[in-house]
């Protein structure tokens, strides 16, 4: 028994990219991305989104209400400053490292997906605040499929038929994440929201 993929989309209505890697580590999957392990630190989502926060507020203010988070650790690592607007957390489950961020600001600013599945294959999926959907499938450096479930035609992936997606076949984000979780046994467990992952800082101006 799993705790399956569709809560993601209830437990992050403003948006949300879920990246899953296969046969990484989670701290090898923020590394693709473009962490520097000494940098990497557990947080919890809860703090991740209140970095990030405290990052795009025009003036910036403490973390004081965050009785367990060690401030000045991730002052140090870099992780509060206004470029940092990405703070992302991995864990791993069952073969496979997932990643994910409260929004979908990094993977829609970086192209990070041939990096990432160098030696793997990654399956990406992400939606924004506006409803705007992505469903991406990279391997070995190649990204074989990327389009929007509601027009799953316009793929602009280097071999679009590889994924398989129902042709013509529009899809809402939960029946995205339930058809992910049926195809490729992908699931993430509810309780690593509350739970310390590894965790990176990242700016989608820098790369």
């Amino acid at each position: 028994m799993t705790d399956g993929l569709r809560w993601v989309n209830e437990a992050y209505p403003d948006g949300y990219s879920i990246v899953f890697c296969e046969d990484l580590t989670p701290e090898e999957v923020l590394e693709r991305l473009g962490a520097r392990r000494e940098s990497v630190f557990p947080l919890t989502r809860f703090e991740a989104q209140e970095i990030e926060a405290r990052n795009a507020a025009d003036e910036p203010y403490d973390l004081d209400h965050l009785d367990d988070l060690d401030v000045e650790a991730v002052e140090e690592l870099g992780f509060l400053h206004p470029s940092t607007n990405a703070v992302i957390r991995a864990g791993s489950i069952e073969g496979w490292s997932f990643a994910i961020q409260a929004s979908a600001s990094y993977v829609s600013a970086v192209s990070y997906l041939p990096t990432l599945s160098q030696g793997t294959r990654v399956i990406a999926a992400s939606r924004d605040v506006n409803a705007v959907q992505r469903v991406e499938y990279a391997v070995d450096g190649r990204v074989l499929s990327s389009f929007d479930p509601l027009f799953p035609a316009y793929d602009d992936g280097a071999e679009p038929l590889t994924l398989g997606w129902p042709s013509g076949e529009r899809m809402n984000p939960t029946q995205v994440l339930e058809q992910l979780e049926s195809w490729f046994g992908l699931w993430m467990p509810k309780d690593s929201e509350e739970r310390r992952l590894p965790a990176a800082g990242l700016s989608t101006t820098d790369r």
